[in-house]
């Protein structure tokens, strides 16, 4: 079977006024929200690209050499963007209004941009975590409530959206998320205009906001598609029964975009979960259920405390970090507090259980 790049080759020659956009364009627009554009594509107000122009901008300015650097879950995304710059269908695409802000203090990572598809259709995506510590940790974050790039999506879709006469908006991971935190509290007359939020193998959120008023009048317009072995998706809570895509891969790296399987116009889907995946999250869940927000939120702190301490800002550079790296990570597990630690074993403990039963 294929994937998205494949979907391309079949049908890149037709533009969006021949054939409509479909489940498979959200999932390549939400994936080419991945690469930066920094110093690229116009900010908000100054203009715009095609997505021709970008794309050979961006190859312009990085070496396969430095693009090769990348190990992370995205690293193929500008690859993604070189073939579909190439195609009829989404070569002359307008990208607009791009934001990209990073504060490591306050565990904020928000990226966001608008791809103009026609006079009357927008995609509003936001990109989901890259290879940044300070992403995950604020994907963490996402038990406890609110974070800060849930309000940088709100006022970036109240913004953008005014300006806009009808939109999609949509993400892969925790940009999933922040497509439909921003939709369900934008202002009513954006999210009249919103025809559909495309959460793709997103996280979920805490009970509170899926009792939203807000939440409550989106819901309909939520597609929401996840791997039949995804984690990440699973993650939280969520009211949205997904849609199950076959992956070809295994375990965590289904959650790689380039792994969804295509056939025609659609993703090819699935009956049910799998149970290692179902373990996982019933371990997740139980686990949430049994601490408070304070534990919580101290665990996540004293958690990320030990990848911050060996100096790395990305996974890859704690990959790279050899045993230098893992000494500092011991060194400063040994110093948390014996409450953490009963916390994080007693969450691998009742994961490592349940998975034994599976393999039984």
């Amino acid at each position: 079977m294929g994937n998205m790049i494949d979907y391309l080759k079949w049908r890149g020659d037709l533009t969006f006024q021949r054939d409509d956009f479909c489940e498979v364009d959200n999932l390549l627009l939400s994936y080419l929200s991945y690469v930066n554009l920094d110093g690229i594509a116009p900010g908000k107000g100054k203009g715009f690209l095609t997505l021709r122009e970008a794309s050979r901008e961006f190859f312009r300015r990085y070496s396969e050499e430095e693009l090769k650097k990348d190990r992370s879950l995205i690293r193929m995304a500008p690859y993604g963007m070189r073939e579909m710059a190439k195609t009829e269908r989404f070569g002359d695409i307008k990208i607009q209004n791009y934001v990209n802000h990073i504060d490591e203090e306050k565990n904020l990572q928000f990226s966001a941009v608008e791809f103009v598809l026609s006079e009357e259709l927008s995609y509003l995506a936001y990109r989901g975590t890259d290879d940044r510590i300070v992403g995950w940790k604020e994907d963490f974050f996402l038990s406890n409530g609110i974070v800060g790039a849930h309000r940088e999506a709100l006022k970036y879709i109240n913004s953008i959206g005014k300006n806009c006469c009808k939109i999609l908006t949509g993400g892969h991971s925790k940009g999933g998320n922040l497509a439909v935190y921003g939709a369900a509290f934008c202002e009513k007359e954006i999210q009249d205009k919103i025809l559909t939020v495309y959460s793709n193998d997103a996280p979920g959120f805490g009970e509170e906001f899926l009792e939203s008023e807000g939440f409550q009048r989106i819901l309909p317009k939520i597609q929401r598609y996840m791997t039949e072995g995804s984690i990440i998706g699973t993650l939280f809570f969520h009211k949205k029964d997904p849609i199950l895509i076959k992956s070809s891969a295994k375990g965590v790296m289904q959650h790689d975009c380039l792994s969804w399987e295509t056939e025609g116009r659609n993703f090819i889907k699935c009956k049910e979960q799998n149970r290692a995946a179902a373990a996982f999250d019933e371990a997740i869940k139980g686990w949430l259920d049994g601490i408070s927000g304070e534990e919580r939120e101290e665990f996540i702190n004293d958690f990320f405390s030990v990848l911050e301490a060996t100096g790395a800002e990305t996974l890859t550079q704690l990959q790279e970090g050899g045993l230098k790296t893992l000494r500092r990570m011991l060194k400063q597990k040994n110093a948390l507090k014996p409450e953490t630690k009963k916390i994080i074993e007693k969450l691998i403990r009742e994961f490592v259980n349940r998975w034994k039963l599976f393999l039984a």
